[in-house]
């Protein structure tokens, strides 16, 4: 296996003490340096050209979304750390980008580690990263999603999703357009992302975007969506749905 090279931007010292101890410990990774501010970073990793970087979201003179425009093209995947609970974590979500919640531990590092080495040829991160870039800066706006399938990633915004269907340990969006995406992530997954951005799951085996309900049939109990998509309502979560459409007027 040939070597894969990593780079540290951290601005704690035990921190990166901790980083540092855990890629040296792993046969084929060499880490070529480390820097505790994102102008440094940038220059750095420009000259070195590592295969992935570790990357906190907070530094002494900036942050990892200030640090990313500083690059004209990302051509190295990042594992993103922070100690922040809250901050951007729908961001990662719906850009299907990882993080690490500080303190974390060896083993959490190491996985992130292995997936990067697996990807680590795979194309599109840039898009990945456009939409982390977005929903980070356009907070009011609707949120952009990425949906990996087999062949590719596509970047939808939620608002022109119709609804999500399960399908065992699938995920079938269909979208405004009739467009249809197959997703091998199971609903459970989106309905967390999704749930505070309008969505409701009105049945286990379906997740729908409450902008486009146009009726409820009670004698089916049926939600229809878009004039002519009839979505099964379970009878537990029927009450609920029925308040939201009482109150939309």
């Amino acid at each position: 296996m040939e070597t894969i090279t990593c780079f540290i931007v951290e601005d704690d010292p035990q921190a990166l003490a901790y980083a540092s101890s855990i890629i040296e410990s792993q046969e084929h990774i060499k880490l070529v340096g480390n820097s505790n501010t994102i102008k440094e970073a940038a220059k750095r990793i420009k000259t070195l050209k590592p295969d992935f970087i570790i990357l906190d979201v907070f530094l002494m003179d900036g942050n990892a979304f200030e640090f990313l425009p500083l690059f004209d093209k990302i051509d190295f995947k990042i594992i993103f750390t922070t100690s922040y609970a809250k901050f951007a974590i729908d961001a990662f979500k719906f850009s299907a980008l990882d993080y690490l919640l500080k303190p974390y531990d060896k083993n959490a590092l190491i996985v992130a580690i292995n997936k990067v080495v697996n990807d680590i040829k795979k194309t599109n991160y840039q898009e990945q990263l456009s939409t982390l870039m977005y929903n980070v800066s356009n907070k009011e706006l609707p949120k952009k999603l990425v949906l990996k399938t087999t062949d590719d990633i596509h970047v939808v915004d939620t608002k022109d999703i119709l609804y999500a269907k399960s399908d065992n340990n699938y995920t079938s969006f269909l979208l405004a357009n009739d467009k249809s995406i197959l997703v091998s992530k199971p609903l459970k997954s989106f309905d967390e992302k999704l749930s505070n951005h309008n969505f409701f799951r009105v049945h286990q085996s379906f997740l729908i975007n409450l902008n486009y309900i146009t009726s409820f049939n009670k004698r089916n109990e049926e939600v229809i969506l878009n004039e002519n998509h009839a979505i099964p309502v379970a009878q537990s979560r029927k009450k609920n749905l029925l308040m939201y459409i009482d109150n939309l007027y």
